[in-house]
Parts: structure tokens; C-alpha cells; sequence
């Protein structure tokens, strides 16, 4: 592993519906960016990760962990969510090697955008 090369990034951004949003769907939505962010790192040179997790949390009542510890591994969801949410908030946590910061960086911006897009538009 060269780590001359490693990004760590933390985003955090919080995600409003206008009506209630479903737990299936936001989890779906989350394995979604995950992987476009895989396909993206693989397509841009990284082939080693240190881990992407995205922590979800709603008032303090509810906690998503969405983890991937490998390039090739599934993600593992650990967690409570309540069937229906309007407002939660979500942290992206992630450890690549290979893919200069700025590209990543970018990517995940417009990943975020698109998860608080589809979201408002419900």
C-alpha cells in the first residue's frame, strides 16, 4: 500500500423530504452512491481502501451504519432506522489510496447532490 497517496474525507450533509422518506428506499439509495464511488475509485486507479462508511442518524433516535471495508467487499448495514424519516443526517467517511483528493472530493459533492435531490423531489 503506498500511502503517499491516501485521502481521508469526511462529508457531512443533512438530507430533508418533503413527505416521509422509507428506510428500504434510503438504503437502497446509500448502495447506490456506495457503489458508483467504488466504480468511480476502480475506474481511476484505486485499488485499495481503507474503509467508505456513511453514518446516518435522525435526532438522535435512530443510527444507519452503511460500511465497506474492502474494494470487493459488500457493504454491511448495522442499525436501527424507524420505517419512515423527513429530516436525517449523514456523514460519508472515507479512506482511499490512489485517487488524488480533488477527484475524489468532487465525486463525492456530486453523489451528495444527487441523494439530497432525489430525496426533496419525493
Amino acid at each position: 500500500m503506498n500511502t503517499d497517496n491516501t485521502v481521508a474525507l469526511t462529508k457531512r450533509v443533512v438530507i430533508t423530504s418533503p413527505r416521509p422518506a422509507d428506510r428500504e428506499d434510503f438504503i437502497i439509495k446509500i448502495g447506490e452512491i456506495a457503489k458508483n464511488i467504488i466504480d468511480f475509485l476502480k475506474k481511476n486507479g484505486c485499488t485499495e481502501i481503507g474503509h467508505i462508511k456513511f453514518i446516518s442518524t435522525t435526532d438522535g433516535e435512530d443510527y444507519l451504519q452503511f460500511s465497506i471495508e474492502e474494494i470487493e467487499d459488500k457493504p454491511v448495514v448495522k442499525g436501527v432506522l424507524h420505517k419512515t424519516f423527513s429530516k436525517i443526517k449523514l456523514t460519508l467517511n472515507i479512506i482511499e489510496f490512489g485517487v488524488k483528493r480533488e477527484v475524489i472530493d468532487n465525486k463525492i459533492d456530486s453523489e451528495i447532490k444527487n441523494i439530497q435531490d432525489y430525496f426533496l423531489n419525493l
